[in-house]
């Protein structure tokens, strides 16, 4: 009997101990389990339709993130517009007539068009005053003098409508005509963004597709009058001298536009974000506090932009990182 009341009491002893061993590895887990679940970091809030981000102070996002405080300075603005040339002007060698050798038989046919309209109109108006001096002594009737002014009316109605499609298409005729010695005119589109950067009678960097390891020096003569509405671009001409003849017409090339420019900032090419045409950079406004910049940019090289419009000098902008910020702001 001894024996077996030992062998009892060895039993619940060891039962008793096997419930308190499981019991604290219970408590463990729940506590770690617990200790878990307090460590997770909240995740970072979007407000004002994504304009605005906020990150809690654990949010491992901030890790992600590189700010830098910007200044305003002095940066050399590069607006580079592919071109092409679209005319040629020479001088005959026969007389002292021009020719011009436009690149698109559509323009040389316009143009052509517009010579016979300002003929047309030189004719009509002599006419016009040949008889209203013929009426005054008599000589036609007053239905004659009716016809002339009709017919001079048509006339300059046009070449109203030749000058105007020509100038549609970035070239004035009276510029044109009023160009002397070997040249060759060069048809840039510059973005409307950037036109502002554009200045009429500046002097510009001209590198042709033919001749890549050299520049040549030509002047921004012309901008136009009016905005591709597809491409939202405005043409500018520019015209260089063409002594030797080797710029053809339909040669491709590229204008820098560039010219030092105060009062900006720049930015590395990371910090800016683009949806729908807009750039955007963010801006720290207090720790852990974010909000989304529309910003107007030109490009300085490809590491780089500068920033003409959206930023003041001081403020903390997201240099690093931006992409984190992009997709929390758009839900992308």
């Amino acid at each position: 009997m001894d024996e077996r009341m030992n062998h009892r009491r060895t039993t619940t002893t060891a039962v008793a101990f096997l419930a308190v061993f499981l019991a604290s590895i219970n408590g463990c887990t729940r506590s770690e389990s617990g200790n878990n679940a307090h460590r997770v970091p909240a995740k970072a809030s979007v407000k004002d339709d994504g304009a605005l981000m906020l990150f809690p102070a654990d949010s491992p996002g901030l890790k992600q993130l590189t700010i830098a405080a910007v200044h305003k300075g002095t940066a050399m603005v590069s607006v580079i517009a592919p071109s092409r040339v679209v005319a040629s002007i020479s001088t005959a060698v026969t007389s002292s007539d021009r020719i011009v050798l436009f690149e698109s038989p559509d323009v040389t046919s316009l143009y052509s068009q517009y010579r016979q309209a300002r003929a047309n109109m030189r004719m009509a108006s002599d006419n016009l005053i040949r008889v209203r001096d013929m009426f005054e002594n008599q000589g036609v009737t007053a239905r004659d003098v009716n016809q002339a002014e009709n017919d001079a009316a048509n006339a300059r109605a046009s070449i109203a409508e030749m000058e105007g499609r020509l100038r549609a298409i970035g070239f004035n005729p009276v510029e044109l005509e009023s160009e002397t010695g070997n040249r060759v005119w060069l048809m840039s589109d510059v973005p409307e963004n950037q036109l502002h950067e554009v200045q009429k009678g500046e002097d510009v960097d001209v590198t042709f597709a033919s001749f890549p390891d050299r520049k040549y020096i030509g002047k921004a003569a012309a901008i136009g009058d009016i905005v591709d509405p597809v491409t939202r671009t405005v043409k500018v001409r520019v015209t260089l001298p063409n002594i030797s003849g080797k710029f053809l017409p339909g040669m491709f090339a590229r204008v820098d536009f560039g010219d030092p420019t105060s009062g900006v900032i720049i930015l590395p090419l990371a910090a800016v974000v683009t949806v729908n045409s807009q750039d955007y950079v963010f801006v720290e406004i207090s720790p852990g506090e974010f909000s989304r910049r529309a910003v107007t940019i030109v490009s300085s090289d490809g590491k780089q932009v500068v920033v003409l419009k959206g930023l003041d000098d001081g403020e903390r902008v997201v240099t690093g990182g931006a992409m984190l910020l992009k997709g929390l702001s758009f839900g992308f």
